[in-house]
């Protein structure tokens, strides 16, 4: 796809925008669930402080327990859940009682100065692993006295760290899922946005074609205005057309009366027996009669935009021109060789098609000796024409002179200088084609025609 596709613009912003929002969205609950572990940790960990200061036995001497915590883990060596119990005056001493899985460590804390409530800290285990602890000093009021004593209960922290590695793996896993649907659904929603762009190139096309005069009025509202729009340019173009076609015709039509005139005004002088300037007067009545003939003639031809599509079968309409041209006075005495590949359908409107290979075998006719040699080839998406003739009287000198005018390329022909070829030219040109002049091997004019194949 292109850069500049509108599509691969709204799917690259939207990949970002989902790209920005799943990382801002696994950031945050990474956040949350590693908080949410943290209080859970912190909710266990007060829970087992409560429970030890349930088991202290304030009126025993030093410091002991009236039972064991019912939690086994505390039980196994390097667990990764141990608890300690010392005096306050004596924490960290030889007067202090701690799991089985500190085995002969023991947890070591500094105290803030004025401990309020439990204190959380991040402390050493037995093997200097990070731990996260909790220390709590209580008192019990007995017959001797208050007692003091420092409760510090701590896990591991590894198995809180691997439990959030763990969720972010998963998360990670999940949100590249959920990624792959957001993006999957952006693209079936950028194609459903999409698809009244792609039915008004089908309408476009369909207006190319000659099929409709002008766009349906059936889409949405952000694109209505655009067909609007493009319908009255449709309509304003056409408007033009017509009228440069009026113009043209009228135009053509009000010189015939003048011309008409003037062959009068050459009959009078020719009847008071000045012949010359009879003569010089039809010369030039007759020039702007063929004039006027080929823009009426132009005016005439199927104007059709670049995109336009049409099908017209080149052997049938090539049959039948040389049939009647096989027929005139100069074409019967001629031989005429014909070879063309079966099938051949070009891009071009039929009238525009007889018109063109009139113009060319009549041409070929007029000039040539004995023979016209006709050959149609495909070539890729073309078809190539060629059409020669044998006069022997072309010279190299003379094409170059015919085709650096190609309004007046068939000034050979007898009697004027007519413009046939010249529309010929007008319309291959018209129908996306090109037309070339070349010698025939038998110093005649041979022109080659390419012309777009039908789709």
């Amino acid at each position: 796809m292109r850069a500049n596709s509108l599509r691969v613009r709204l799917l690259v912003g939207g990949a970002l925008w989902i790209l920005l929002a799943l990382i801002l969205t696994g950031m945050a609950i990474l956040y949350l669930f590693v908080a949410t572990v943290e209080r859970t940790v912190r909710a266990d960990l007060e829970a087992g402080a409560a429970l030890l200061t349930a088991l202290i036995d304030p009126l025993a001497v030093g410091v002991q327990l009236t039972g064991q915590p019912p939690d086994p883990r505390y039980d196994l060596p390097l667990s990764g859940f141990y608890w300690q119990i010392g005096t306050a005056e004596e924490s960290g001493g030889k007067d202090v009682i701690r799991s089985r899985s500190l085995w002969d460590s023991t947890i070591p804390y500094d105290p803030p100065p004025k401990p309020l409530g439990p204190v959380h800290f991040i402390g050493a285990g037995p093997k200097g692993q990070s731990l996260s602890a909790m220390a709590l000093d209580v008192k019990f009021q007995v017959e001797g006295g208050p007692r003091a004593y420092r409760i510090i209960v701590a896990q591991d922290r590894a198995v809180l760290d691997e439990s959030i590695a763990r969720f972010g793996r998963d998360m990670v896993i999940a949100l590249l899922v959920l990624g792959l649907a957001l993006v999957v659904a952006a693209i079936a929603q950028v194609s459903l946005g999409l698809r009244p762009l792609r039915a008004l190139r089908r309408d476009v096309e369909t207006v190319r074609r000659g099929d409709s005069p002008a766009l349906d009025a059936g889409y949405p509202a952000e694109v209505q205005p655009l067909v609007r729009e493009m319908n009255a340019l449709l309509a304003s173009q056409q408007r033009l057309i017509e009228f440069a076609r009026r113009r043209a015709a009228d135009l053509a039509h009000g010189l015939k009366t003048p011309l008409a005139v003037l062959g009068t005004v050459s009959d009078q002088f020719r009847a008071l027996g000045d012949g010359k300037n009879a003569d010089l007067i039809d010369d030039l009545a007759s020039e702007m009669g063929e004039r006027i003939d080929y823009q009426l003639r132009l005016s005439r031809l199927r104007q059709r935009g670049r995109g336009q599509m049409l099908d017209t079968g080149l052997e049938e309409v090539l049959a039948r021109i040389v049939a009647v041209v096989s027929r005139t006075a100069r074409g019967e005495p001629l031989s005429w060789q014909v070879d063309c590949d079966e099938g051949l359908r070009l891009d071009i409107d039929r009238n525009d098609l007889v018109e063109l290979l009139g113009i060319l075998l009549e041409n070929a006719a007029e000039w040539a000796a004995r023979e016209v040699r006709i050959l149609c080839r495909r070539e890729g998406e073309l078809a190539r024409l060629l059409i020669s003739d044998d006069s022997g009287k072309l010279t190299a000198a003379d094409l170059d002179a015919l085709s650096s005018v190609p309004l007046r390329l068939d000034q050979r022909s007898r009697g004027g200088n007519g413009l046939g070829l010249g529309i010929a030219q007008e319309i291959v040109a018209l129908n996306g084609g090109r037309m070339d002049f070349a010698l025939s091997s038998r110093n005649g004019l041979q022109v080659e025609i390419r012309l777009p194949l039908a789709a």
